[in-house]
């Protein structure tokens, strides 16, 4: 139970961090509903546990410097790009007409895919997983059971917290008015922007 309960805590600090993901989390709850918010949060989940295998099946030393700057442009410009479209999307949703909002149906693969990539392009996640990896197994051995129940926790706490993230962004939803969503919108993909600048900056630098 105690490798559960220090997979809990690092859970809990993944949560409290304001990433790529988070914003993408916030932004698609606000704007598409909590159910759209939790698709995403699945290939948010999905990224996760593909980067988590690649740093235990021991591929993490494939990340050379040059690997690095590759995937960190990469990432940024995704994220440029996913934070550019609200300055140039001339329609406003109006959430009292919904024949203005996207269909859902037709969107679920896309936000999905949408987690996955904020997630998996960025190259710091991977070598946050790869530095989380070398924690639990100094502390309970690469393939102990406490190993796989300090993931367990872990997880666990960081899905729910994401979930978590959508009910409660879904929740603003209800209260904030057509136009304050609209320039919501904007302002988070300024943020995008920024961050995709910055990942730039630092892997060329």
């Amino acid at each position: 139970m105690g490798a559960f309960f220090k997979g809990v805590l690092m859970g809990l600090t993944i949560t409290v961090s304001l990433g790529p993901g988070f914003i993408a989390l916030f932004q698609t709850s606000i704007m598409r509903g909590v159910t759209a918010g939790f698709v995403l949060a699945v290939g948010i989940l999905i990224s996760d546990l593909t980067l988590i295998s690649i740093s235990y099946l021991g591929l993490a030393n494939l990340l050379h410097q040059g690997n690095t700057m590759i995937m960190g442009i990469i990432a940024g410009v995704i994220l440029i790009i996913t934070g550019a479209i609200p300055f140039f999307r001339k329609s406003t949703v109006n959430l009292d007409d919904p024949n203005q909002l996207p269909d859902m149906k037709s969107r679920l693969l896309k936000l999905l895919i949408k987690g996955f990539i904020l997630n998996i392009a960025n190259p710091f996640c991977l070598m946050f997983w790869i530095g989380i990896i070398g924690f639990a197994a100094s502390n309970y051995g690469m393939h102990s059971y406490g190993f796989f129940i300090f993931f367990a926790g872990l997880m666990i706490t960081a899905f729910t917290s994401d979930l978590l993230k959508c009910y409660l962004s879904g929740f603003f939803r209800k209260i904030l008015t057509s136009k304050a969503i609209t320039i919501l919108n904007k302002v988070v993909g300024l943020i995008l922007m920024l961050v995709g600048l910055f990942i730039i900056y630092k892997v060329s630098f």
